[in-house]
């Protein structure tokens, strides 16, 4: 059986049956902090819980699109992957999400849940990737600190022993 998998991921969808749709999708997956709201103020509202991974529809409220929703994110954890995953085929629009630092962009359809099982893999292993490589130079700092101090302290020894 596959680990649970950590990441604080936010659904934001506007259409229920495809909320319920999404969150299924994940929990096969084995996702087990996934976040749900039904408009964009509410993810807003609760971006203390840190989202690792967003996913977001395009049209959302009148005022608040999900790219309003995307740059929000990003301006308060620039980290977090976001993944559109809307109705809208328009070219425009998903190069807007990209150019404003988008993960990705699926439109709903036929292999929309293929694509991003693929995408949400994908994410989860470079954020595995990334924290192990921060634990090792973590690690790293500690072991040179350890020899300074070390050196530092022979140093002092050294000097006591000869004066």
């Amino acid at each position: 059986m596959e680990k649970a998998k950590n990441e604080m991921i936010f659904v934001v969808e506007d259409d229920s049956l495809f909320l319920n749709l999404i969150q299924h999708e994940l929990e096969k997956q084995n996702y087990k902090n996934v976040k749900l709201f039904s408009t964009g103020k509410e993810c807003i509202d609760n971006l203390d819980m840190k989202p690792d991974i967003a996913l977001l529809d395009y049209w959302l409220e009148k005022n608040l699109t999900g790219i309003n929703v995307l740059k929000k994110i990003k301006k308060r954890y620039p980290h977090t992957q976001v993944i559109f995953l809307t109705a809208s085929d328009d070219v425009n629009i998903a190069v807007d999400t990209m150019r404003n630092g988008a993960y990705d962009y699926i439109v709903k359809g036929d292999t929309a849940f293929i694509r991003l099982r693929h995408l949400m893999k994908k994410i989860t292993e470079e954020n595995d990737r990334k924290s192990k490589s921060k634990s090792i130079i973590q690690f790293q700092i500690i072991v040179i600190i350890l020899i300074i101090i070390v050196s530092i302290l022979g140093i002092l020894y050294y000097h006591y022993i000869h004066d």
